[in-house]
């Protein structure tokens, strides 16, 4: 089992996974403070330093053992695009949960789903965890249907869990998927 003392590269056919850095704060702004990118997930973040506490908090839960965090960059570009990682990492239960952001310019080209699919992969092989999971709104169409291409289940609607930006409350989606389907789904893309 991977301890997370190292940080572990990912990388797939377009994408390295690496540590997001002081030095990526602006690019971080340019999705974790884009208002449409985060109207289901938290207030936009507003400035550099609040990009740079963001990245320290990210280093923070890596250092404790409470997840991980990866910044996504295109292969030959070391500009970060998003973050993915697995944060709420129960050892006793093998389970964490997943998550991410893409700046809006780079919806649509399938980056986001590579870069889950490498954490997951990471997550199940690595970190030897039985259960990965994902919390997102209802209403957020593109990451429920992220989390169904890549073989998540529906389990649960959490009524009225968030405020948002619309004034409004919104139902969260509990989605699931076990080490086993991940890994059956894996070897049936080989064998296509």
């Amino acid at each position: 089992m991977h301890d997370l003392t190292t940080f572990p590269l990912l990388t797939t056919d377009r994408l390295i996974l690496r540590d997001v850095q002081p030095a990526d704060a602006a690019d971080v702004l340019v999705f974790r403070g884009d208002p449409y990118v985060q109207r289901f997930n938290s207030e936009p973040l507003k400035t550099l330093q609040e990009a740079a506490v963001f990245i320290e908090e990210a280093h923070q839960q890596r250092a404790t053992q409470a997840g991980i965090g990866w910044a996504i960059t295109l292969r030959g570009q070391d500009r970060v695009l998003g973050g993915v990682g697995l944060g709420s990492w129960d050892k006793y239960h093998r389970r964490a949960e997943v998550g991410y952001d893409l700046a809006h310019a780079f919806w649509g080209q399938g980056i986001g789903s590579e870069a889950v699919q490498a954490v997951l992969r990471f997550g199940f092989e690595q970190m030897d965890l039985n259960r990965i999971e994902a919390a997102t709104i209802a209403d957020n169409h593109e990451s429920v249907n992220l989390l169904k291409k890549l073989g998540f289940r529906l389990e649960g609607i959490r009524l009225g869990y968030s405020w948002e930006e619309d004034g409004t409350f919104h139902d969260s989606a509990m989605f699931g998927l076990l080490r086993d389907e991940f890994m059956a789904q894996s070897k049936a893309k080989k064998t296509q």
